[in-house]
């Protein structure tokens, strides 16, 4: 006769006779939102759609209106996981995107006022007639700028990625150029392209041109406490409040 084979041990306590499972895999990057940055850690299989879920829930950024970039190149909402995106270790995340209420609010703040209102204090002299612009200015509107429309602020789209046809101090003609890739502003000249981080820019301010409200002055104060600014001239007014929200993000209108 031949032998049973032992009856099989019961587990005790409900505990699983097989080897329990590896824990799931976690990936660790970061997400640059304008001037904040977080640390993030995800499931590995979890889908690029679940982390704009999760994004959602803490900024109050629906999903839809959420563009997340890696390397310059924007990650599809399609199923794919963390892994199948090729999202690695210490990879860095920039997310493009801003909260509905807070925009509507803010469009709302100044609605009652003059052109400009949301802008900086005035001066006591109006800066179209202080000598360092009153000269740029002379030169009238650059060939090449874009038209500018007064009184009203209009959403800059996010596939806009240069303004043309503005001046700087000197007079020369420059053109701006977003390197969400990269973080930076590139402000090009025909003779040389100053690379400006968005981490460097503190605050940003600027003036209807007085009988051509259709266009601004703007400042971009930068290093720790603003101490330098780079200034535009011509630059389309509707685009003020955009250029504000991509560089700094919307808390900057409010």
């Amino acid at each position: 006769m031949s032998e049973e084979s032992p009856a099989p041990v019961p587990a005790s306590d409900g505990a699983a006779v097989e080897q329990s499972a590896t824990p799931t895999e976690e990936v660790a990057f970061k997400i640059q939102f304008g001037k904040n940055s977080s640390d993030v850690k995800r499931p590995y299989e979890s889908t690029v759609g679940d982390l704009k879920g999760e994004i959602e829930k803490t900024l109050g950024i629906p999903s839809k209106l959420q563009k997340l970039m890696s390397k310059g190149v924007a990650l599809k909402d399609d199923g794919a996981t963390l892994r199948q995106a090729g999202i690695k270790d210490g990879a860095k995340l920039l997310l493009i995107g801003s909260n509905p209420s807070a925009i509507d609010a803010t469009k709302a703040a100044p609605a009652a006022g003059a052109p400009g209102d949301w802008d900086a204090p005035k001066s006591e002299e109006p800066i179209h007639k202080q000598t360092q612009h009153a000269k740029v200015l002379a030169k009238g509107v650059p060939d090449g700028a874009l038209p500018g429309i007064a009184g009203r602020q209009v959403t800059m789209d996010e596939r806009m990625t240069a303004i043309p046809g503005m001046l700087n101090s000197q007079g020369s003609k420059v053109r701006l150029t977003f390197k969400e890739e990269l973080q930076q502003l590139w402000l090009g000249s025909d003779t040389s392209t100053q690379k400006v981080p968005y981490s460097t820019i503190t605050k940003i301010e600027s003036w209807p041109i007085e009988g051509n409200e259709a266009y601004s002055i703007v400042a971009l104060h930068l290093g720790v406490g603003g101490t330098s600014k780079y200034w535009l001239y011509f630059f389309p007014s509707q685009y003020v409040s955009g250029l504000k929200i991509r560089i700094l993000g919307v808390q900057s209108l409010i």
